[in-house]
């Protein structure tokens, strides 16, 4: 253990370089030449102490200290430091993201030009053949033109069971009258209580929507049986449609679709009450006043035929 007296302050440093009292240098090498291998520091060793220049304030505490001093006598503070080394500014570097998403912009651009190239080489041939396709399909094929859809003609209605008949037959279904179908529902064997519509169109028909009537006298509909649960199934179509309707006098409409149809079926699987209405007992019979088919007509092959051939046969001249 080595100990040495401050110069500046006179303190006893012990196995120190720095006064732990005033923060001054110890030079050990001059106290000790024979113990000690003498070394440099990188901003060599400290001017003479005999030269003192102008004092030095201590940057912490503000105290004067002699120029020579790197530590403050009064509290121990670094008085000199070198500017900080600034880090260089770092390079702008694009991620793999923004590579990519350049590539990417760059593909659509050669697209694009392709593209643009492509049409003004045949782009006059392609519209005068679409133009003259335009033409034909709307004049010699009009047929083929697609309508909104509409009410739907529908050929027959037939139901099993066949209702009451006369005043209250099926065909009443579709007529467009105030009369009703009606079937005695209370008549129908248990396990069996249920009433098939078949409606069939005049030609194929593309089907997007059913709209059902209801009787409209809220004390008739009441005191008759009303349907509540019905499938309806299309020809050509595998599934079967469930729907339940709402227990309302008068119009409601649901969507159904299929697109290539020569009659649908409906059955009623399931019924809402009669009911006492004013202390009147209720009908035993089942009542529908209208079912509407809404749609247009499906395109048949033949029309599509006749669009392509009109098409190939006014360009290829």
């Amino acid at each position: 253990m080595a100990r040495y007296v401050c110069d500046n302050c006179g303190a006893t440093v012990v196995d120190e370089e720095f006064c732990p009292t005033c923060g001054s240098w110890v030079d050990t090498l001059q106290k000790d030449e024979d113990e000690y291998e003498e070394f440099d520091l990188e901003e060599g060793p400290p001017p003479p102490r005999t030269a003192r220049g102008e004092p030095t304030l201590c940057p912490s505490c503000g105290a004067p200290n002699p120029s020579t001093n790197r530590h403050c006598e009064e509290c121990g503070a670094r008085l000199r430091q070198g500017p900080l080394p600034t880090a260089p500014r770092p390079a702008v570097q694009s991620t793999a993201g923004v590579r990519a998403l350049g590539a990417l912009f760059g593909l659509i651009a050669l697209v694009v030009i392709i593209a643009v190239l492509i049409n003004l080489i045949n782009g006059d041939d392609q519209t005068t053949a679409t133009t003259l396709a335009a033409d034909a399909s709307t004049t010699t094929a009009g047929a083929v033109q697609v309508e909104n859809p509409a009410p739907l003609d529908i050929l027959t209605a037939s139901c099993v069971p066949e209702g009451l008949g006369g005043d209250f037959s099926c065909t009443n279904l579709i007529d467009g009258n105030a009369g009703s179908f009606q079937v005695n529902y209370n008549e129908l064997p248990e396990g069996e209580k249920e009433v098939e519509i078949r409606l069939t169109f005049p030609q194929p028909m593309e089907v997007t929507r059913i709209i059902w009537l209801n009787l409209e006298d809220e004390t008739r509909f009441r005191r008759n049986y009303r349907a509540k649960g019905i499938t309806i199934e299309a020809e050509g179509n595998p599934f079967v449609v469930p729907q339940e309707l709402q227990d309302a006098p008068g119009e409601q409409g649901f969507d159904f679709a299929t697109i290539r149809a020569n009659f649908i079926v409906i059955t009623i699987q399931s019924v809402y009450q009669a009911e006492v209405v004013e202390g009147t007992e209720p009908f035993d019979e089942l009542a529908i006043e209208e079912i509407t088919v809404v749609g247009r007509p499906a395109e048949t092959t033949t029309n599509t035929t006749l669009v392509d051939d009109t098409t190939t046969t006014t360009t290829g001249g």
